[in-house]
């Protein structure tokens, strides 16, 4: 009987402890929470305050490149290239088409022949000429180019009335106009894969946009 009696006092003991431990009794704890809120100096004014987000890295600025001398069919090879391949954004730009139907005046022997058929027109009035000099020294001087033939048969009526008999239209077959590709993308993408993509044409070039 003494051994459990002695059982059951070490378990009350534990209680009573327990239970004085807890504050039921009235006592204080420092560590329990409403101490340490009160504990706090001006609680009302704390407030929650958000941590500010690391700036995240800026992307450089797209950078701009010209690419010349390629005709529209290379042109459009290479802007589907730069989309495949994510270099940026390409913008084909065509210049103005070829006006075909020239007024000119031919075979003139040589440089010197040229130089005083010119003063001549200058003479009638006309200054807006261009000479230009052909394969076996021949040369021609071209008053205008006109993208009908009509229009080049009225200006070169004009021309006859004034008293210039030596001049006539030429309808020629000119060249394809070459085109050009405004690209615009991330610099090193450009610096890296603009030389790869313009090395099949030997015509093509690589320059600046214009300011």
């Amino acid at each position: 009987m003494t051994a459990r009696l002695f059982f059951f006092l070490l378990v009350f003991a534990n209680l009573i402890f327990f239970a004085w431990a807890q504050g039921y009794f009235g006592g204080t704890d420092e560590n329990r929470e409403p101490q340490r809120l009160a504990a706090q100096l001006q609680a009302d004014k704390l407030r929650i305050v958000r941590i500010a987000q690391a700036p995240q890295a800026q992307k450089p600025a797209p950078a701009c490149r010209i690419i010349n001398g390629l005709n529209p069919v290379e042109a459009e090879s290479i802007k589907a290239a730069m989309k495949a391949g994510g270099a940026g954004e390409a913008t084909v730009v065509a210049p103005a088409p070829p006006k075909p139907h020239l007024v000119v005046i031919t075979d003139l022997a040589n440089k010197a022949a040229a130089e005083k058929k010119a003063a001549e027109l200058v003479r009638f009035g006309v200054t807006e000429q261009t000479p230009v000099e052909l394969e076996g020294g021949l040369h021609e001087i071209v008053l205008g180019a006109f993208a009908t033939e009509a229009a080049a048969r009225e200006f070169l009526a004009a021309l006859v009335k004034r008293g210039i008999k030596s001049a006539r239209v030429d309808n020629r077959e000119l060249p394809a106009p070459k085109v050009r590709i405004e690209v615009r993308g991330p610099p090193a993408e450009l610096l890296r894969q603009l030389p790869l993509l313009i090395a099949p044409y030997a015509d093509a070039t690589i320059g600046d946009c214009p300011a």
